[in-house]
């Protein structure tokens, strides 16, 4: 997604995007708000807005555990705040949003006309992850969605690398710490983000189809 690529991008030297009243708003230096990088919020702006409206499960994740060292609060309480900032009720409902965001970005890529074999499997796999509560649940306990959906950026949809637990087959267990999957094999968290250079398979660029 050219979104959250730009996001990434206008970080890097110091600018902070964010939607306020339908318009994409900057933070940041204004000496390295260059005329092409002003093009490029115009042109992707609708693009942007809905990247930014999104939930953020890390940033979620990072500004509870701040609160809840610098504040003293109990973890829920600690939660609650967290998710407020990014305009959600509580928890559940931060959990519920980036599940649904999950499911809407695999099923367009599920309805694409051309996907590979290999394309094919690891969004069936995703499907089920999502259908069958797992995702959620999974949320709930902190993982993120490149854990979950990633893929090695420098794949082709012809031979993906997944990476993310989500694909490893069907699921009988979701705890902090581990999926399990059906025949008791496990993916440790721990293991998907030591292996590293994995992306959300829904910003894997490319043709779907690509043979």
């Amino acid at each position: 997604m050219q979104a959250r690529k730009l996001i990434d991008e206008f970080a890097e030297v110091g600018i902070r995007l964010t939607a306020e009243n339908g318009q994409v708003v900057f933070e940041g230096p204004r000496e390295v708000l260059t005329p092409a990088r002003i093009e490029e919020l115009r042109r992707h702006k609708a693009e942007l807005l809905a990247a930014l409206a999104a939930p953020d499960p890390d940033a979620f994740e990072e500004r509870a555990a701040i609160i809840e060292f610098d504040a003293g609060l109990p973890r829920q309480e600690a939660e609650t705040l967290a998710a407020q900032e990014q305009g959600h009720a509580d928890a559940g409902s931060l959990h519920g949003a980036t599940v649904e965001r999950w499911a809407t970005e695999i099923e367009r890529l599920a309805k694409l006309p051309a996907v590979s074999p290999d394309g094919a499997e690891a969004l069936k796999r995703a499907r089920a992850f999502i259908g069958e509560g797992w995702a959620r649940q999974a949320a709930r306990l902190g993982w993120g969605e490149a854990e979950l959906f990633g893929v090695c950026p420098v794949a082709s949809w012809r031979r993906l690398d997944r990476k993310g637990a989500a694909f490893g087959g069907a699921v009988q267990a979701v705890t902090a710490e581990a999926v399990t999957y059906v025949g008791g094999q496990r993916r440790y968290r721990a293991q998907v983000n030591n292996e590293g250079c994995a992306v959300p398979i829904w910003e894997l660029e490319g043709d779907p189809g690509e043979a």
